[in-house]
């Protein structure tokens, strides 16, 4: 019998695919490599959850019953509390204008909130029966139409001197408000 070698192309051919094989493991050393190192980090998360919730537990025990709160536990939430960044509440950025602000409508809380930030805005209310000279002279009437009539709305905008800016405006967001009397004053 006549021994048979094997073309060389295919010898080519198969040493190409061991050479990928060999690319394809060291690819699949360094997956599986990521793949455990985040399976690491992913236990650690785990057990600081777990240990988190079992503090959250003791702590809402202990204020169950009343119990105070050990200094050092004080000291760590203070010390978590003091990490994280809190926006400061803006100053009045309509304090020096010489415009008469008014509003109208919104919840009881949100015209604390306006009353806080702006305390010289004239805080209407929410009821259809409000003082009319508290309009008088008013630049920008500002309606927040949450929780707010429509009649409370008409007698409003009917009592405002002409020329009188009026915002209706439909969220709580203070943001948005000193956003649309700044874009009324440009």
């Amino acid at each position: 019998m006549a021994q048979t070698k094997p073309p060389k192309s295919a010898l080519k051919r198969l040493a190409e695919l061991e050479g990928k094989c060999l690319d394809l493991e060291n690819q699949l050393a360094v997956v599986q490599a990521e793949r455990n190192n985040y399976k690491e980090k992913y236990e650690d998360i785990l057990l600081e959850n777990i240990r988190l919730q079992d503090s959250l537990k003791e702590i809402r025990e202990r204020l169950r019953r009343h119990e105070p709160l050990e200094p050092q536990v004080v000291e760590e939430i203070a010390e978590e509390a003091a990490e994280e960044e809190f926006e400061d509440v803006p100053a009045d950025c309509f304090a020096d204008l010489p415009l008469k602000v008014a509003v109208i409508g919104g919840t009881d809380a949100w015209q604390t909130k306006v009353a806080e930030r702006h305390p010289g805005f004239k805080i209407i209310g929410s009821s259809k029966n409000f003082d009319r000279d508290k309009l008088a002279g008013t630049d920008i009437l500002v309606i927040n139409t949450n929780a707010v009539s429509h009649a409370c709305t008409q007698k409003a905008k009917g009592e405002v001197d002409r020329g009188t800016e009026i915002l209706i405006i439909s969220s709580n967001n203070l943001d948005i408000l000193d956003k649309k009397i700044q874009a009324l004053l440009m």
